[in-house]
């Protein structure tokens, strides 16, 4: 009896800023994110905290960090939220001009140049109100990232997907060759391997990982390429071959748009190369959540085309 009127008095928006506290490490980003003061997130940590009889955050230097009750139930807040949150777009559909949700991307620039720009004209003209944080995310960091919240979806290189996390195919990438007016091979039809592999070549750093995976798909490729640059996103490194005599090789559907942006050429690679599989991911509690839905079924379509 005692229980039951206990767990009638308890307010479910108490549990989402705990979840939102403990994922931004302090009251101000939380406070931020969800559209409150911070004395009103430092307050609803404070009811939280006498419902439950003790505390699931404590401050550590310059940060609140999990107590270990917080450790123990944030997983289960987490799914509970979800599941309510589920149960409320059952039936109801889900339409982006009457909806606030916030949706949170694990993009690498490629997909930031590629969707965001159309996604936003296209929510602009309809006046809709959501609004998206797009952050890169490492591969090995991906699946703990969304089943920790923090990502809503992630789109990356297919792997072995953990538990929790479900995915599916959205497209194959092949690879092309970007070079500048600088290099001797620029304007002229042929290109040949020995070409290729005398050139110096800037890459896009990935993990060891990563690397390798691009690599083997190079089954054409005699020997390695001579890297004269690393870079961290493709749009620094094409504009480097805008300047100089290296060599590109990048994803097709980016490289031609970067070409057009910086005046470079286009090239098939002149060896046998498989194209790279590209798989979408996100938490399987929220596959049936109708926001989240959207948001797949919109990105299969971006990338379709």
């Amino acid at each position: 009896m005692n229980e039951s009127h206990s767990l009638a008095r308890v307010d479910l928006n108490l549990f989402r800023i705990f979840v939102t506290v403990a994922q931004r490490g302090s009251t101000g980003a939380a406070a931020e994110e969800l559209h409150l003061t911070q004395s009103a997130v430092s307050h609803a940590l404070g009811r939280l905290r006498q419902q439950l009889g003790e505390p699931v955050l404590v401050r550590q230097g310059r940060h609140l960090v999990l107590t270990p009750h917080g450790r123990a139930i944030l997983p289960k807040v987490q799914q509970a939220l979800t599941q309510l949150q589920g149960c409320m777009g059952q039936g109801e559909g889900f339409d982006p001009r009457h909806s606030d949700l916030t949706f949170r991307l694990g993009f690498r620039d490629i997909l930031e140049a590629m969707v965001l720009p159309r996604w936003m004209q296209e929510l602009e003209q309809m006046g809709s109100p959501l609004s998206f944080t797009s952050s890169r995310v490492r591969g090995n960091q991906m699946a703990q990232r969304l089943l920790a919240g923090e990502l809503d979806v992630a789109v990356d290189l297919e792997r072995p997907v953990a538990a929790g996390i479900e995915s599916c195919h959205l497209r194959d990438e092949p690879l092309v060759l970007l070079l500048g007016p600088k290099h001797p091979a620029f304007g002229q039809e042929s290109f040949s391997q020995a070409d290729y592999q005398a050139s110096h070549h800037v890459l896009v750093t990935l993990q060891a990982e990563e690397r390798a995976f691009v690599d083997q798909r190079m089954t054409g490729l005699q020997g390695e390429r001579r890297v004269r640059l690393h870079c961290e996103t493709y749009f620094a490194a094409a504009q480097v071959v805008a300047h100089t005599q290296l060599l590109l090789t990048m994803p097709a559907t980016y490289g031609t748009h970067l070409a057009s942006l910086l005046g470079l050429e286009v090239r098939p690679l002149p060896f046998d190369c498989s194209p790279l599989p590209i798989g979408l991911y996100w938490r399987r509690s929220s596959s049936e959540q109708a926001g989240l839905v959207w948001l797949r079924e919109r990105l299969q379509q971006a990338l379709a085309n």
